[in-house]
This record gives C-alpha cells, sequence and structure tokens, in this order.
C-alpha cells in the first residue's frame, strides 16, 4: 500500500499536536516527543528547500517544548537509546531519528531552546550511528527521505546508491553546427541528486543570459569518463563568471539581421560547385579520352571561416574530390599524366605550377583566379581536390555576395 504524502501544513499541525496533546511528566510524554521529532524530519522533507513553514509555527512550538523542557531534555537522551537498540529493520528510522536531532539544533538557534541539543549530545549520537551503519550497512536508497541536508552525512552512502550515475556535456559555440565541449557536469560529483540537477540549470541559466549558443548531450557511466581534459562547470563559472576572463564565443547579438545575400550565396556556391565538376569531366574526358572517372565527394556550402554569430563574417565555399584512372587498367606514369593534363588545363585558363615529386607520385598545384586544384598524380590514377573561392554575404542593404581574396 503506497503511503499518502501529507501537505506541509498537515505535517505542522501533527507536530505542533503531538506537543500540545503532552502532559508533563506523564508516562507517555516521551513518546509523544519522539513523535514530534519524527514529524520534523517529515515537515522539511515535505517543504521547498528544506525549510520550516514560516508564520507562527515555530514560535508556537518553541512556546511548547518551553512547556515540556525537563521532558524533552529526557526524550532526547532517550532518542540516543533508541539508535543504539536499533537493528537491521530499524535502521532507517534509527537514522531519521538522528535527522531529527540536528534539525532541533539548527532550527531553535536565536530561540530559548537554543542549547535544547548541545554538541556532547551529538557526538553520542554519531557514535551510535557510526556502529549501527559499520554493523547493518546504510538505509536502503528507497529509505532515503526526499530531502535532507548535506550536512546529516549518515543517509550519504544511501543516497550514492540511488543517484544516476550520469555525466553531462555542454558544448557552446557561434552557430549551431560549429559547438565545441566547453565543460561537463558529473551527478556523482554532487553529494545530493538535486545539487547536481542545481548545477545543469545553473549552467543552462548562465548561457541564456548571455545569448550563448549551446547543446548538451549526456550518457552513463562517469567511471570510465576522464573528463577529456574539460574543466568541470564549478571550474568553468569560476573562470569566466566569477573571475572575469572572456568567454570562448560570442553571444548572439540582440536585433541582428542576417545578410540579405545569404541564401542568394547559398545558391550561387552550389551552382559554382556543379560547374566545376562538369568541368573537371570534361578536362578529365580531353586529356584521358575513355578513362573511367570517379566522385569521391561534392561538399558545399561549406562554412571556410570561423562560425560567427554575424553571418556576414563568415567565408563559405565547396571542395571536390574527383579521380580519373588514364587507359585503365594500364598503369601510366604520373610524369605522363601531368604531361596530359597540363595543356588542357592551360587552355582553359588554369595557371599550372611547378610539379613537385614526392614518394611514388607527382604533386601540382593548379589555380584559377580564387579557384584552387591540387592534383595527385599516381600510377594509373589521378586525384583532383577542388577548394573553391571563399564567399562571403555583405551585411549591406541589398548586397547578395562577394568573393574575399585570400591573404
Amino acid at each position: 500500500m503506497t503511503r499518502r504524502k501529507f501537505t506541509p501544513e498537515e505535517l505542522s499541525g501533527f507536530a505542533l499536536h503531538a506537543l500540545e496533546t503532552a502532559t508533563p511528566g506523564d508516562r507517555w510524554v516521551r513518546r509523544a516527543i519522539a513523535d514530534f521529532f519524527l514529524a520534523l524530519v517529515d515537515l522539511h522533507e515535505a517543504t521547498p528547500d528544506g525549510q520550516l513553514p514560516g508564520g507562527e509555527f515555530l514560535p508556537a512550538v518553541v512556546v511548547q517544548l518551553e512547556r515540556l523542557r525537563s521532558d524533552v531534555a529526557m526524550a532526547v537522551v532517550y532518542q540516543i537509546d533508541e539508535i543504539d537498540e536499533a537493528g537491521w529493520e530499524r535502521r532507517a528510522e534509527a537514522l531519521r531519528v538522528r535527522s531529527a536531532l540536528q534539525y532541533l539544533k539548527e532550527d531553535f538557534v536565536g530561540t530559548s531552546m537554543a542549547e535544547l541539543v548541545d554538541a556532547e549530545t551529538l557526538a553520542d549520537a554519531d557514535v551510535a550511528i557510526r556502529e549501527l551503519i559499520g554493523e547493518h550497512g546504510p538505509a536502503d536508497a528507497e529509505d532515503v527521505p526526499a530531502f535532507v541536508p548535506v550536512s546529516h552525512w549518515w543517509w550519504d552512502s544511501s543516497f550514492r546508491a540511488a543517484m544516476p550515475d550520469w555525466v553531462t556535456v555542454y558544448r557552446i559555440g557561434e552557430a549551431p553546427d560549429d559547438l565545441r565541449p566547453a565543460f561537463h557536469i558529473v551527478d556523482r560529483a554532487y553529494p545530493r541528486p538535486w545539487l547536481a540537477e542545481a548545477a545543469r540549470e545553473e549552467a543552462s541559466k548562465a548561457l541564456s543570459e548571455r545569448g550563448i549558443i549551446r547543446s548538451l548531450s549526456g550518457f552513463e557511466g562517469s567511471s570510465g569518463y576522464s573528463g577529456d581534459g574539460l574543466p568541470t562547470w564549478e571550474e568553468f563559472r569560476q573562470r569566466h563568471f566569477v573571475e572575469g576572463v572572456p568567454l570562448p564565443v560570442r553571444s548572439v547579438p540582440r536585433d541582428y539581421e542576417p545578410p540579405s545575400g545569404v541564401d542568394a550565396m547559398r545558391a550561387e556556391i552550389r551552382r559554382e560547385g556543379s560547374a566545376v565538376l562538369a568541368e573537371l569531366e570534361s578536362i578529365a574526358g580531353e586529356a584521358f579520352p575513355g578513362s573511367p572517372t570517379q566522385l569521391n565527394s561534392i561538399d558545399g556550402p561549406l562554412r571556410m571561416s570561423p562560425a560567427s554569430v554575424y553571418q556576414h563574417e563568415e567565408l563559405w565555399g565547396f571542395r571536390i574530390s574527383f579521380m580519373v584512372f588514364p587507359e585503365f587498367p594500364a598503369d601510366v606514369p604520373p610524369a605522363d599524366e601531368i604531361a596530359a593534363l597540363a595543356p588542357v588545363l592551360t587552355a582553359r585558363g588554369w595557371s599550372v605550377g611547378p610539379t613537385l615529386e614526392k614518394a611514388g607520385k607527382l604533386e601540382v598545384d593548379v589555380s584559377r583566379g580564387e579557384l584552387l586544384l591540387h592534383i595527385f598524380a599516381e600510377p594509373g590514377a589521378v586525384t583532383c581536390h577542388v577548394v573553391s573561392p571563399r564567399y562571403r554575404a555583405p551585411d549591406e542593404p541589398g548586397a547578395t555576395w562577394v568573393i574575399e581574396p585570400r591573404s
């Protein structure tokens, strides 16, 4: 049967009622006070951030504790006996008793009941708790309260067993398709599950407030994760948000309008890429009639500069990898291949550079304006790598695209 969860209002009523109905010196008074102790733990568990309700609750409790002061002092000692006598079946209740004593110490600071539980009493309780855990082990994970402070160390091993073994890697950049790992969060580096969740929320909020483009990826298994040289979120936050070291990427500018010529630039890159490929096929057909060809790749539009939140700063282009197999299956010598290609390229306006000899092949750099062609000639195979001009869409009204000269 599922235990009903009471509201903070109901729990504060139970806690106060346990004290109000107790009679000083009565044989049952210590049991009533013990019920109050456990109700105090339930109340902390049920309230946001483990805080006691405001208003008249605390003053009303202080009045009742004053009325029962000597009985409360005896009940505290009795609670330590409860921990001493708890076995395997009651170890979770004993841990809750230890939390109750801690709350009694912390909740009433600044009131007349501030010394209700002194340091010596807590030390005795800790001895009993350590013996209990040492003999019977920690509570089962499902018995851990939904919220207890980090200072309540007696729940730690149970929390560790219940915590997900999750790693979150944050990537940031100046474009959604150009993100690089920046920092990571390992849940088990935090003593409580909600502290790891709070760290993730804090990290995401800090990046959002600064307009930083980001993505997250997660995986299980922190034991095999070395960090890949990334800082933790705490290290990253300290460096950039506390010490003020500038972030490695810029924020997305407010009210920034992308250049009007972006679409036209992309269309031109695709058109020119197709035209250059067609020319390569024509050159191969003229230099090596009837020889088979092979398109390895044609990629574009490709960003050919660092990504930027200001799109008019970015340079774009295309790359092509194309092969021809002269007189296949014969192994035509590389020198003969270059000799066949060079005049065809020259006739088409290409500038052919010097031939470089490298282990088993010849290399030639060819250019026409801002268009570059790297040729690798091997026995029976010629590979052509094309690097396009670098296109940019200016941030000017009515502008389309321009070709940027190489420096």
